[in-house]
């Protein structure tokens, strides 16, 4: 008798619990206020204006950029492998001793055309640092090299994307290039 009066008491006060945290989430406060004048695009968005080698480059919706989330579609044309080569056989340590991790964002448009180059430098332990200025030209120059991409596509549609290139390089030398 005492498990059954327990029971009924545990479901009485969780029944209870339920309609007092139900009041609470129906209301319709906002508990974050968010600035729309401050925050004009998502996470990822690469301002043309600061953007290196724009001039020229036409996306096919400037409102509608999609992320790199899908690695199947928008792609090197030549695969990982093909852009993995390119690099490795074409890069040249002059003598460079930095440690850190080189990444260069940019936009893959509709039509497969890359643009709108972005540089982060950063150590190994992720911290904001500035790379060897020739090391850096040369991996921007040859990823900009990389001219014919594979659009992403969305509903069967193809579509301007973000991508990246990270070069982990340990010593001056490429140990890896991300994605």
């Amino acid at each position: 008798m005492d498990k059954a009066i327990n029971g009924m008491l545990c479901s009485t006060f969780l029944l209870t619990l339920g309609m007092i945290s139900g009041c609470n989430l129906s209301k319709k406060e906002e508990p974050f206020q968010v600035d729309t004048t401050k925050y004009l695009h998502s996470i990822g968005y690469i301002d043309p204006s600061e953007a290196r080698l724009n001039k020229g480059f036409k996306v096919c919706d400037e409102e509608r950029i999609n992320q790199y989330y899908n690695p199947k579609e928008a792609t090197y044309s030549k695969g990982k492998n093909g852009l993995r080569n390119f690099i490795l056989q074409n890069y040249k340590n002059e003598g460079y001793q930095d440690s850190g991790y080189l990444t260069i964002r940019f936009v893959i448009n509709c039509e497969g055309q890359a643009g709108r180059y972005v540089i982060h430098e950063n150590n190994l332990e992720l911290v904001p640092t500035k790379l060897n200025p020739k090391m850096v030209a040369q991996l921007f120059d040859l990823t900009t090299q990389l001219k014919r991409w594979n659009p992403n596509i969305i509903f069967d549609k193809p579509s301007d994307s973000y991508m990246f290139l990270t070069y982990r390089i340990e010593d001056g030398e490429i140990m890896e290039i991300l994605p």
